[in-house]
């Protein structure tokens, strides 16, 4: 027998056989994140590894209707049983099975919620009590999280439309290449909890299809993707993706140019997503770029933690404050690629466009240029899988869900941040002092005050 709080306090006691994973301090998380969608009327909920019931049965008290799947026999027993003993069994409906596993582990139609407590634990010592070998064997299963985008691939329908995936992972290794699998097949990430517990970090993200109600549009040629998404009529979400533009811009007005294979987008986005200035659109889209390539490179995504950008610098990935990104090449800074962030007012709404160009290889244009190709890891990455992957980091930054919490900005800007300061060691000695932070402005901050425009820096770059 064991006793947990659900969300709203009252105990809950649950019978649990000695090969069953009780509820814990990670059961509590998981539970409290989706007691805050709110009442489960009308809605429907997928749990994997469902073990004792205690997240079934407790969302099922809250109105949803609940699916449930273990590889455990005993754990399928089990929630079977507990949700008898607390009468909720005519709202659960229990199957032995799950990702990469035959059978119907799934219901028959799709479901608004998918939530998995995936195994990240350590197996447990074996001079000591433990699980048993079903469970143990559930705990170093570090594939778990692939299979079920795996899954998703094959049967799409497993997931309603502008349905969501919550996931609870560690901040092992594990937990960090987790994010990146998801986004390399296409689907936004965005953290959502984190609490440390002893000496792990848990972190619950959600996984969703981007702009699942504006697909992306592509053209051959158009004067500029951002006067397209300004002058037009699209919904939030949508991708503009060209092959060529005609008047292509970047900051200043100088003209952008890219060569041949080149993505060449606009994202067409609520100026709600994010509270702040304008310099925080151009944040967090050049963190959905770094995201982009960290993604391809299997590196943990910038942001979800701002640690994950050091790795990119360690392959001469620069940010240039405030809306480029370089590559350092022989000694030298070339450019790969450039961001602009516009805005339109009619009828009292405020249109925003965020425009981005990047080099699949530089083009001969006059000064340093680098493209995609020139990262390590990347020479053989396609233009197709580029814009995939940056509509889906895109999304993971600004996309507003509503069952889900925007982007914790604050993540963004220590993102943005740790990803500057390489920058300013490198070539940006401007004797302006040490950058200590960014304004709630978007400026930066140093020592000797408040840096809130280009034109007060003097890079050291070729550039």
């Amino acid at each position: 027998m064991a006793s947990w709080l659900d969300p709203s306090g009252h105990p809950v006691i649950l019978t649990i056989p000695p090969t069953v994973y009780p509820p814990r301090e990670d059961s509590v998380l998981l539970d409290n994140m989706l007691a805050g969608l709110g009442p489960g009327t009308g809605k429907t909920l997928l749990e994997i590894g469902c073990g004792s019931g205690a997240i079934s049965i407790s969302a099922a008290k809250r109105g949803w209707s609940v699916s449930s799947c273990d590889i455990n026999p005993f754990a399928v027993a089990a929630t079977i049983g507990n949700a008898k003993d607390l009468g909720v069994v005519n709202s659960i409906n229990v199957a032995e099975g799950g990702p990469g596993e035959e059978g119907d582990w799934w219901p028959e139609e799709g479901v608004d919620v998918i939530v998995w407590n995936l195994p990240y634990m350590d197996p447990p010592d074996t001079d000591k009590e433990g699980l048993g070998p079903l469970e143990d064997a559930a705990m170093i299963d570090s594939s778990c999280g692939a299979k079920l985008a795996a899954e998703l691939v094959e049967s799409p329908h497993i997931l309603n439309p502008g349905g969501i995936i919550l996931l609870l992972h560690s901040s092992n290794e594990v937990g960090r290449n987790l994010p990146p699998i998801w986004r390399r097949l296409g689907w936004s990430t965005r953290v959502q909890r984190s609490e440390v517990i002893g000496d792990e970090e848990l972190t619950v993200i959600a996984v969703w299809r981007p702009y699942a109600m504006s697909p992306p549009i592509l053209m051959d040629t158009c004067d500029s993707t951002n006067s397209e998404i300004l002058d037009g009529d699209y919904q939030i979400g949508q991708l503009i993706q060209t092959y060529k533009q005609k008047s292509g811009r970047g900051r200043k007005n100088k003209l952008w140019e890219s060569g041949k294979g080149s993505f060449l987008g606009s994202w067409s986005i609520s100026s709600n997503s994010i509270e702040g200035s304008p310099g925080y659109f151009q944040m967090g889209a050049s963190i959905a770029i770094l995201d982009t390539f960290s993604s391809f490179l299997g590196f943990g995504l910038p942001s979800h933690s701002w640690a994950n950008g050091s790795r990119l610098t360690e392959l001469g990935v620069l940010l240039k404050w405030p809306n480029d990104i370089y590559l350092e090449m022989a000694k030298e800074y070339a450019k790969i690629c450039g961001i602009l962030v516009e805005g339109k007012t009619k009828a009292g709404n405020t249109r925003i466009a965020i425009g981005i160009g990047i080099n699949s290889i530089g083009p001969n244009i006059g000064v340093n240029t680098a493209g995609w190709r020139d990262i390590p890891g990347l020479q053989n990455v396609k233009l197709e899988r580029i814009s995939e992957v940056l509509h889906a980091s895109m999304s993971s930054v600004f996309e507003i869900h509503p069952l889900l919490e925007n982007t914790a900005f604050d993540c963004i800007l220590e993102g943005q941040y740790n990803a500057l300061i390489p920058s300013f060691n490198a070539g940006g000695n401007q004797n302006i002092g040490a950058i200590i932070g960014i304004s709630k402005n978007g400026h930066l901050l140093t020592v000797n005050g408040e840096i809130n425009s280009l034109d007060e820096l003097d890079w050291h770059w070729n550039c």
